[in-house]
C-alpha cells in the first residue's frame, strides 16, 4: 500500500509496505542582486554578439594595413594573326610577369588606424552596454523586491484589520457601535485583498522581466530579505569631474579618431596609385643568322593620374568632414546628457536620503501611535470607526511609501554607478 502525507516542514513522507522513507525538499537559494547582474552577462546575446564584432574589428584592422596580393601574369605577345606561329616573327613571345599595386600617399596606414579605432569604439561600446545591462538588472530587480515586501507589508495589515473587525463585531453584539461600522471594517478588508492581488500581478510580471535578462530557469528563486550594501556616492564634483571617463563618451573618442582617419585617408585620395611590374618574354624560333631569338626582359611603373577630382575625391573628403563633425557633435550631446543625468539623480538621490531618516525617525513611530491610539479610542466609544480605519489606512501606506522612498534610494545610487562608469 503507497500513501502520502505532507508536513509543514515542507518534509514528504512515503510509506511502502512497511518502509519509511523521507524525502528532503531542496529549498530554493535565494537570489541577490550580484548574482543577478553575474547572470545576466552571462546570458547577454547582445554582449557576446558586440564581442565578437570587436574581435571581427581588431582582425580586420591588421588585413588593411596590409598590400594588396601581387598579381601574376602569363601570356602571348605579338602573335601574327596569319599563321599564329610563335617562330614567324621575331617580337613574338611567350611572356610571364608579376606586378604589384601600392595605394596612394599613406592611405594604406591611415586605413589600418581608421579600423583599429573603430574595434576600440566597439570595445568601449561593449563595456557601456555591460553597465546599461547591469544597471537595467538592478533596476528590475529592485521593483521586485519592492512588490514582494509590499505584499508582506499588507499581509500584516491585513491581520491588524481583522482584528479591528473581530473588534467592530463584538462592538457590535454588545450594542456599543453600529452595524455600519462591520460593513466599513469589512470594506476596507476587501480593498487590503485587492492590493494583495495587484502586488501579487505586479510582482509577477516583474519576475517574467527578470527572468528575460538573467534566464527563465532562475525567474521564481526568492529574493534575499536585504536591500544591497553599496558604497556612499563621491561628492558631485568628483563625479562630474570623472564623467569624461564614461564609456559612452570614450566610445565617442574612438569614433572621433576613427573619423580623423576617414579624412585622413580621403585626402590621400588626392595622390597617385602605383603599379609596378617586371615581366619576361621567351621567344622561340631562329634570328636570319641562324642564331636562337633571345629572351626579352621589361620593367615598367605605371599611375594613376588624379586629374578630375572634384566628384570622387572631393565628394569623398567632403562626406568624411561632415562624418567627423557628426561624432564631435555627438559625443557634445552624449556629455550634456550625462551631466544632466547626474545632476538629476545625486538631487534625487539626496532627497530621497533626508525623507527616509524622516520617515524612521517621525513618520513611522507617529503612525503606529496614531493607529493605537484610535483603536483605543473606538474601543472607549470616544472615536469612531472612520478615523481609525483612516489611522490604520495611513500606517500602511506610510509603511509602502518608506518601502518605496528605500527602492527609490537605492535605484538612484544604481544610476550613480552608471553615471560614474563602473558597477560598484
Amino acid at each position: 500500500m503507497l500513501a502520502f502525507s505532507k508536513l509543514k516542514t515542507g518534509f514528504v513522507f512515503i510509506a511502502l509496505s512497511g518502509f519509511c522513507m523521507v524525502c528532503h525538499a531542496e529549498p530554493a537559494v535565494p537570489l541577490s542582486l550580484p548574482e543577478a547582474e553575474h547572470l545576466a552577462i552571462t546570458h547577454s546575446s547582445e554582449l557576446a554578439a558586440q564581442c565578437e564584432n570587436t574581435q571581427a574589428l581588431h582582425e580586420d584592422s591588421i588585413a588593411d594595413g596590409q598590400l594588396s596580393d601581387p598579381q601574376l601574369m602569363v601570356g602571348a605577345v605579338n602573335v601574327p594573326d596569319n599563321t599564329f606561329s610563335f617562330r614567324q616573327d621575331d617580337m613574338t613571345m611567350t611572356e610571364v610577369g608579376i606586378q604589384q599595386s601600392f595605394p596612394a600617399g599613406n592611405s594604406l596606414s591611415d586605413k589600418e588606424h581608421q579600423t583599429q579605432a573603430l574595434a576600440e569604439a566597439s570595445e568601449k561600446h561593449q563595456a557601456d552596454q555591460s553597465l546599461m545591462l547591469v544597471q537595467n538588472v538592478r533596476d528590475t530587480w529592485l521593483d521586485l523586491y519592492y512588490w514582494e515586501h509590499a505584499k508582506k507589508i499588507i499581509y500584516k495589515n491585513r491581520l491588524l484589520f481583522k482584528y479591528l473587525l473581530k473588534i467592530s463585531k463584538s462592538q457590535y453584539s454588545s450594542g456599543k457601535s453600529s452595524l455600519n461600522d462591520v460593513t466599513q471594517a469589512q470594506l476596507e478588508l476587501s480593498r487590503l485583498e485587492d492590493q494583495t492581488l495587484d502586488a501579487k500581478q505586479q510582482a509577477e510580471l516583474l519576475r517574467f522581466q527578470l527572468g528575460r535578462l538573467i534566464g527563465q530557469d532562475n525567474m521564481n528563486r526568492p529574493l534575499v530579505t536585504g536591500l544591497p550594501s553599496w558604497s556612499q556616492p563621491n561628492s558631485l564634483d568628483i563625479l562630474q569631474n570623472g564623467l569624461q571617463n564614461h564609456p559612452l563618451l570614450k566610445t565617442d573618442s574612438a569614433n572621433i579618431e576613427a573619423s580623423r582617419d576617414e579624412v585622413k585617408f580621403s585626402r590621400e585620395q588626392y595622390k597617385p596609385t602605383w603599379t609596378v611590374g617586371v615581366y619576361y618574354g621567351i621567344r622561340q624560333g631562329d634570328m636570319s643568322d641562324g642564331t636562337p631569338r633571345t629572351n626579352m626582359a621589361t620593367a615598367q611603373v605605371m599611375l594613376s593620374l588624379p586629374l578630375f577630382t572634384h566628384q570622387r575625391q572631393g565628394r569623398r573628403a567632403k562626406a568624411s568632414i561632415d562624418r567627423l563633425e557628426e561624432a564631435q557633435l555627438n559625443q557634445t550631446s552624449h556629455y550634456r546628457d550625462l551631466q544632466k543625468e547626474l545632476n538629476s539623480q545625486y538631487e534625487t538621490w539626496q532627497l530621497l536620503s533626508e525623507r527616509e531618516k524622516l520617515f524612521s525617525r517621525k513618520l513611522i513611530p507617529e503612525a503606529k501611535r496614531s493607529t493605537k491610539t484610535a483603536l483605543l479610542g473606538y474601543q472607549h466609544a470616544t472615536t469612531d470607526m472612520s478615523v481609525t480605519l483612516k489611522a490604520y489606512t495611513n500606517q500602511l501606506n506610510v509603511q509602502l511609501e518608506q518601502l518605496q522612498i528605500e527602492v527609490a534610494r537605492k535605484k538612484a545610487e544604481a544610476a550613480l554607478m552608471y553615471l560614474s562608469g563602473t558597477s560598484e
